[in-house]
């Protein structure tokens, strides 16, 4: 076989290089065409979800609640936290109908907490004793609130201020210096000119009306379009413009709003990578260019390698094109691995193709001579590397994570592409472009580097050994992080706002779903769930119908008899002379000002400067949340019957039970539970209770066990099909254990390097191993069958050590090793954290190969020859 596949080699190399310029332009030809085709039918998907098989149960699942809820998952979520609960509904509602102009984009917009709903049963929500605590407050409070009801103003303010302070021989009641301290904040932000407002719902009735504090949301169903890269852009640049007239507008300020959700996440996501691997992509050209600038030093030789690695890019494309038809997180990347390996073939063969040029003496080989014996002398080494490298990187193809099968078939087509490429536009270009001998003719023999390697062989495997046991010590700390969530840009304002919600328990994204045949199943469940470890609240749509309403009833009764006459009275109009009810005012803290409550407010707002202007913005300041308070709690007072299921409004009724019926079981954390371990431990118990449950914590959970076997399996896949390979083609026991020892140390270097760097693997850089073993065989490959050939022609009287590491393969090897870790550290550059952090694992991989391939396995076979003599 080998016999027959030189010959046919040598048959195509010759056809090649006799219709060199045919050959050049037919494959320009191809190239442009692949080119066009992969510009107009290649796409991108940024789901880390849809990166696993979706014959996987948990993928089953998830689509199964999908389906049951189709509009919660696929939104943008807005965060509008605002300097008080009136002022967070005010800017919500704002917000919204901001948003509901552009029905171009958005499909619906919904604040959840703005249901009057909520208003009207609120008290009902709250616990027996809270309750009683705050009808207790309000009804010492019924005289100020009276006044305050008739004259929601400036002047209403300073009567109830006399009304209150002159009864201060009687005792200040405790909530009166909170009161008037929140008041004179307000007075002196005012006198700075600063916008200011007065929260008088947290002040008055505390945690009763004011359950969802200074924080609101808006829900916004986006028009997206899967088969663009701006899949959300256009409603999320809605969203965003919606905010920025939010904030240009006057009761805008104090006021921040924040976009995160699962699509502005994936946008952000997708922007991110887009923009990491085309810039990776254009500096691994740039740096691989400039590393065979400095290696070969023939600017013919790199134009020909250059070209042939860009023809080669536009074939795969084309091919990924036709055979997978999208790019995923990870696939996206093969641009920069083409660059980074296509260039091994072609500098062993420029390399080579050097060599021959002065192999013949002074006057040298022609340049067609020289192509085609360097060509036929290097093919069989580059054949069995880039079957090699397509093995590890189709090892992952039969199993279930679909994003690393996707990348293996392109990257594997690509290592054929890359091969056809070297060995038929490459010699076709040497043949036209007849480059010199470049390095070759100016490097003399320095045979220092190699007689080093052969006069101390055994102490450097000494140390070596050294180095793998310490290496292997830190294995057990490697770790795998599959949280998608962390191999984002941490700075963007989606991935802050996510983490922001994540520490609250109450707002964690990180919630795990249940679908139950019917409420009441529902419900049985939950009583189950409540008692697992880790988990916080339980909710299902009977957790929006107050418990024990009777007796919270009776009390809300007791309560309107005292208030709703002074809450019902009609509000007095503005007065007509704000500096009037200024004056008033400040005469009236004048009288109180020995009181220690009173006294910083007297003097904030004595320090105000005279005019009408300031009496308004202090007016607006101190009474511009005042009526929200009055009508919330007079809508409270009015309930008079137990809320039921059927009065929750459809908005919200809809997403907790279906359309055919089925309810929805929603699991919270008690903590922040980012981290993944923390992940499994949560969804760990609920799982084991309810095997359907769907979630983040569930798929981070499902994937990490997906990724691992998959690990598990790719690697028993590459290292089998690889070992019988070599079979094939050495026939050697020793030839192959040569060829993988220095694979395993450098898997085992490279695995320790991701402890000491602090980089967990991930969805991306799980790759990182197999093709270790992939593509740093080739290394091996071209070390020992170089070393072989010089075995069966090595003169008596020479060293085997120098007379190997003296010729071209260990400076060819060097340089295909820079360019190619060169090539994947520009990955480094993207602010994707799965990119940058496979990048930089793979450089390190590499690297590590290309150490043990020049230093270890020499000194080896350096060994190994002085045993056999």
């Amino acid at each position: 076989m080998q016999t027959f596949g030189r010959h046919v080699l040598e048959r195509w190399v010759g056809l090649v290089c006799r219709w060199p310029v045919a050959t050049v332009l037919l494959s320009l030809l191809l190239a442009g065409a692949a080119g066009w085709y992969a510009s107009t039918h290649l796409g991108i998907n940024t789901s880390t979800t849809d990166m696993i098989s979706p014959e996987v149960p948990f993928r089953q699942h998830t689509e199964t609640y999908r389906k049951a809820f189709p509009f919660i998952d696929d939104q943008i979520v807005v965060v509008v936290d605002a300097d008080g609960p009136e002022r967070a509904d005010a800017a919500a509602l704002r917000l919204a109908d901001l948003l509901r102009r552009r029905t171009d984009v958005l499909h619906g917009v919904e604040v959840p907490s703005a249901d009057p709903y909520f208003d009207r049963y609120g008290l009902l929500f709250l616990e027996p004793e809270a309750l009683q605590d705050l009808v207790t407050r309000l009804a010492g409070a019924q005289a100020a609130l009276g006044l305050l009801s008739a004259d929601p103003s400036l002047g209403g303010i300073a009567g109830m201020l006399d009304l209150v302070l002159g009864h201060a021989g009687e005792g200040t009641p405790a909530e009166l210096g909170g009161l008037l301290d929140s008041m004179a904040s307000a007075a002196e932000q005012v006198g700075q000119g600063q916008p200011a407002r007065l929260s008088w719902t947290g002040l008055v009735a505390g945690a009763g009306l004011d359950r969802l504090g200074d924080r609101r949301f808006v829900l916004v169903r986006p028009v997206v379009d899967d088969a663009s890269l701006a899949r959300g852009r256009p409603a999320l640049d809605a969203v965003r413009a919606a905010i920025a007239d939010l904030g240009r507008e006057e009761d805008g300020q104090g006021v921040t709003a924040r976009v995160t959700g699962t699509v502005a996440l994936r946008q952000t996501e997708l922007d991110t990578v887009a923009a990491g691997a085309t810039m990776a992509s254009v500096l691994s050209f740039v740096l691989v260019s400039l590393v065979l600038i400095v290696g070969i030093r023939s600017a013919r030789m790199i134009i020909a390698i250059l070209v042939t690695l860009v023809i080669g890019l536009l074939w795969t494309s084309g091919l990924a094109a036709l055979t997978v038809g999208q790019l995923n997180l990870i696939s996206v990347t093969f641009a920069v691995m083409f660059f980074g390996l296509g260039d091994d073939f072609g500098g062993h063969l420029g390399l080579r193709y050097q060599e021959e040029l002065v192999a013949a003496g002074p006057g040298g080989r022609p340049a067609r001579l020289a192509a085609e014996r360097a060509t036929v002398a290097v093919g069989p080494a580059l054949t069995l590397s880039a079957l090699c490298a397509a093995i590890g990187f189709v090892s992952f193809v039969p199993t279930d994570y679909r994003g690393l099968a996707e990348f293996g078939i392109i990257s594997g087509l690509g290592m054929g592409v890359a091969l056809f490429s070297s060995v038929t536009v490459l010699p076709a270009l040497l043949t036209l472009l007849r480059p010199g001998p470049g390095t070759r003719a100016e490097t003399r023999e320095n045979v220092a580097f190699a007689d080093w390697i052969d006069r101390n062989s055994q102490a450097i495997l000494i140390a070596g050994g050294l180095a793998f046991l310490i290496a292997a010590a830190l294995l057990p700390q490697a770790r795998l992080d599959a949280n998608p969530l962390n191999l984002q840009d941490e700075t963007t304002e989606a991935v802050r706002t996510y983490r922001d919600l994540a520490n609250s328990p109450d707002t964690s994204p990180y919630g795990v779903n249940i679908l139950a045949g019917d409420l009441a199943s529902a419900d049985a469940a939950a009583e189950r769930l409540r008692g697992l470890p880790g988990v916080g609240q339980v909710r299902t749509a009977s957790s929006y119908v107050p418990p024990g309403q009777d007796e919270k009833l009776a009390a809300i009764g007791d309560l309107a008899l005292i208030l709703a006459p002074s809450l019902s009275a009609a509000a007095a109009p503005p007065p007509g002379d704000p500096v009037g009810a200024l004056e008033r005012l400040q005469a009236i803290l004048a009288r109180y000002e020995d009181l220690p409550e009173v006294r910083r407010f007297a003097e904030a707002v004595a320090r105000l400067p005279a005019g009408a202007e300031t009496a308004a913005a202090l007016d607006r300041a101190l009474t511009g949340s005042l009526p929200v308070l009055i009508d919330r709690l007079a809508l409270g007072l009015e309930v008079e019957r137990p809320a039921t299921l059927e009065d929750l409004p459809p908005s919200l009724a809809r997403r907790w039970i279906a359309d055919d019926g089925r309810a929805r079981i929603e699991v919270l954390p008690d903590r922040d539970i980012s981290d993944s371990r923390a992940m499994a431990e949560f969804a760990g118990p609920i799982l084991a209770a309810e095997p359907t449950a769907v979630g983040a914590p569930v798929t981070v959970t499902e994937a990490s066990r997906i990724i691992l076997a998959s690990f598990g399996q790719a690697v028993a896949v590459t290292l089998a099909l690889i070992v019988l390979l070599l079979i094939v083609v050495q026939r050697s026991a020793t030839g192959i254990a040569l060829i993988l020892a220095p694979l395993i140390v450098a898997s085992v270097y490279t695995l320790a390097a991701s402890v000491l760097l602090g980089m967990p693997f991930n969805f991306a850089n799980i790759i990182v191993i197999p093709l270790l073993f992939g593509l740093g065989v080739s290394s091996s490959i071209h070390m020992v069958m170089r070393g072989q050939d010089l075995l069966g022609e090595r003169a008596p009287g020479r060293r085997f050590g120098v007379d190997l590491l003296v010729t071209s393969t260990p400076r060819a090897v060097l340089l295909t090793a820079l360019t190619t870790s060169t090539a994947f550290a520009t990955l480094a550059v993207s602010r994707h954290h799965g990119l940058s952090s496979m990048g930089i694992l793979l450089a390190v991989a590499i690297l590590a190969t290309v150490v043990c391939a020049l230093i270890l396995l020499p000194a080896l076979m350096i060994q190994l020859e002085r045993m056999r003599r």
